[in-house]
């Protein structure tokens, strides 16, 4: 090691070789014998390798000596809102006058500072107060875009992507920019022009991440085929990428491809087995494939999974029903059931088994969110037809009329009853 070196650059050399006891011991010499420029030298080197800790004394000990200089002050609270003192920060930082050289990089600072603390309006207006004194600034550009995508402005997250790819900038701190205005449109319904951004992203850019957005932005715009290759290629990249399962599965259902379906839900579940919506999914596609054996699996893991799942006992109720196995459907029935489908189906079963008790105590709470369901006032009325309450099924098959004109039969029963006087 060169004798003529200073401390700090000992105390580097030390670190690159991996000997971190000797820099730590050289570093402490460095903060009692190097002078001020050759320690800030350091501080900045250390803060590029990680050592934020380390760079922070030395800028402590420089604004001991130098109190007013902005920039120390600016380094330093940026290195203490990383380590959580915001309000050590915000002291620092309140110091820098709107005339500074400083005041630009003072208001990104603390503008990061208000959202570690989701203070998202202040951060907003630091970050506004910032462009308009450097409206070109692509950091600045990019802190509002993320800013906005944050919380989900995608609307105004878009302006300022824009303005970035448009002075030719596509990446910047590691961030696809191209990617975040694909999503950004994708994400308040401008699929079309989502779609344009995604084709625009390099090969060697597509990420499973990015293409798994664009593979949904394709089912947004009923693109079942693009959609279905493009989430093939994120399982290709990687098969564990458990929530590309569903939207796939889904692009084959669109294009009624139950057996590609199938393969896909299974292949899902090998992933990802405690994932209660993919058993129905598959369920689903086994049910087009009429495998009843299959659908009763999968809808029996997805109860197993979820008990309380109001969707999956719905399914596995109108499963049960279809095959007429009404006493399955009755081992769902308690008396806090408060969906309406599912007292309907409920409400099914006990009048299959010709118990009219409780069968009308199933009905009765699903007609309050059913009266307008053509489907459920049929079931209803002929109910009630068939247990003897003709006054009741009169007023329900009324209402049945006039959402259904067009059923002649039913206006002929309807007619022969009010000629029978009720």
């Amino acid at each position: 090691m060169d004798n003529n070196m200073s401390y700090s650059q000992k105390a580097l050399e030390a670190l690159e070789s991996g000997q971190i006891e000797e820099s730590n011991r050289l570093y402490s010499w460095a903060l009692r014998k190097d002078d001020d420029e050759t320690l800030y030298n350091l501080a900045g080197e250390l803060f590029a390798l990680g050592f934020d800790g380390k760079a922070l004394r030395i800028y402590e000990k420089l604004l001991k000596e130098y109190p007013d200089d902005d920039e120390l002050l600016v380094l330093s609270a940026e290195i203490l809102v990383d380590q959580g003192e915001n309000d050590k920060a915000l002291a620092d930082l309140n110091k820098v006058r709107p005339d500074s050289d400083f005041y630009l990089s003072s208001l990104m600072v603390q503008a990061d500072l208000y959202q570690t603390e989701e203070l998202y309006e202040v951060s907003e207006e630091k970050l506004k107060e910032a462009v308009k004194i450097s409206p070109k600034e692509p950091a600045i550009l990019l802190a509002l875009g993320e800013l906005y995508y944050t919380t989900q402005d995608y609307s105004k997250a878009v302006k300022y992507y824009l303005a970035l790819i448009k002075s030719g900038i596509s990446s910047i701190s590691q961030i696809n920019v191209v990617e975040r205005l694909a999503v950004s449109y994708a994400s308040y319904g401008k699929f079309e022009k989502a779609i344009a951004y995604f084709e625009q992203i390099h090969e060697e850019d597509l990420t499973s991440d990015i293409l798994m957005q664009e593979g949904i932005t394709y089912l947004q715009i009923d693109e079942n085929e693009k959609a279905q290759e493009v989430l093939e290629k994120v399982i290709e990249q990687d098969p564990t990428y458990s929530s590309a399962y569903p939207y796939l599965i889904t692009a084959y259902g669109k294009d009624e491809q139950w057996d590609k379906g199938l393969t896909a839900a299974q292949e899902g579940l090998a992933v990802d087995q405690y994932n209660p919506e993919l058993y129905l999914q598959a369920a689903e596609m086994a049910e087009h494939a009429h495998d009843d054996e299959l659908v009763e699996k999968y809808l029996s893991e997805a109860v197993e999974l979820a008990p309380e799942n109001t969707e999956t006992l719905i399914r596995i109720t109108d499963f049960y029903n279809r095959l007429g196995r009404y006493d399955d459907v009755l081992n769902f029935a308690n008396q806090e059931i408060t969906d309406a489908q599912l007292n309907w189906n409920i409400a099914l079963a006990f009048w299959k088994k010709d118990d009219f008790k409780n069968a009308k105590a199933y009905f009765e709470p699903a007609f309050t969110d059913l009266q307008d369901s053509p489907n459920f006032l049929n079931d209803y009325y002929h109910f009630l037809r068939e247990n003897g309450q003709l006054e009741q099924a009169v007023d329900v098959i009324r209402r049945y009329v006039k959402l259904v004109p067009t059923d002649v039969s039913m206006q002929d029963e309807l007619e022969q009853l009010e000629e029978q006087g009720y």
